[in-house]
Formats: structure tokens, C-alpha cells, sequence
């Protein structure tokens, strides 16, 4: 008599096998795609959805300044044709504190947005001292809600 043991393995392991094995030509299948409901496939690594997560510190005087030109690159940023989020969140223990989520459908979009007017607003404050610290991490898209 087989143990339960051996059974479960018998009737696992082929479906974690075939789940983990890469596709052929390393074939993945577009989280973007799937969401959307349509079946199609990339085999370029700068189609997945690309996130990044901006730690910053705002000089405590330039916090009005701050809030204004981030609200005008969340606009500008949403309304680009490959940003997906961008979302700027304020700390609840430190009134200097900001962290924005921003997701773009791809590697691409990330490159157009760093060329419009609106990121060059934050670009312009950091370098013009307002920020006391930032920190910037990035991040592939693997499990996103839609």
C-alpha cells in the first residue's frame, strides 16, 4: 500500500513541475495582457510593469512648496500614457516624510516620463536643496492588483 505521502507527491509534483518550468524561447506571459484579458506574450523583460518607491525628507520650510509641484507630477504623471499609479503618501509620524508609489507599464514608460516637464519639478526641488534625504527603489511588477 502506497503512503499518503508518495500519493500526494504523484499528483503534485507534476503540476509544480510544469508550473515553474520557463516557457519555450523564455515566453512569459504579460501580467499587463492578463489583466486585460487578452492572451499574449513578451519576451522582453522591459514589458514587465516596472514600480518604484520614493523615500523622501522635505526641508520642514519648503513642505507648501513641496506639496504643490508634487500634486502637478502625480497629475501630469497619472495622465501619461504608460503610467499606471502614482500615488504620494505623507508619513503619520513625521509631517516631513513622503513616500511615492509610482507603476509603469514597462521600462519605456519609466524612460518617457523622466523626459517631461512635470518630473523635472521634483528634479529642480532636490537639486535646489529641498529635500533632506531621498531614497528611490526599484522594483519589477510580479503580483499587482488591477
Amino acid at each position: 500500500m502506497k503512503s499518503i505521502k508518495s500519493i500526494i507527491l504523484a499528483l503534485v509534483l507534476p503540476v509544480l513541475v510544469t508550473s515553474f518550468t520557463p516557457r519555450p524561447n523564455n515566453v512569459v506571459k504579460s501580467p499587463m495582457a492578463t489583466r486585460a484579458g487578452v492572451a499574449s506574450t513578451s519576451t522582453a523583460l522591459a514589458s514587465k510593469p516596472f514600480a518604484i518607491v520614493v523615500d523622501a525628507e522635505i526641508q520642514p520650510d519648503r513642505i507648501d512648496e513641496f506639496l504643490d509641484l508634487i500634486e502637478k507630477d502625480a497629475v501630469g504623471s497619472r495622465a501619461e500614457p504608460g503610467c499606471l499609479r502614482f500615488d504620494v503618501h505623507q508619513s503619520q509620524d513625521n509631517p516631513n516624510k513622503f513616500m511615492f508609489y509610482e507603476v509603469y507599464k514597462d521600462a519605456d514608460a519609466v524612460a518617457f516620463h523622466k523626459e517631461q516637464p512635470h518630473f523635472a519639478l521634483w528634479t529642480n526641488f532636490k537639486e535646489s536643496g529641498g529635500v533632506v534625504s531621498s531614497v528611490s527603489y526599484k522594483l519589477d511588477g510580479i503580483f499587482m492588483s488591477d
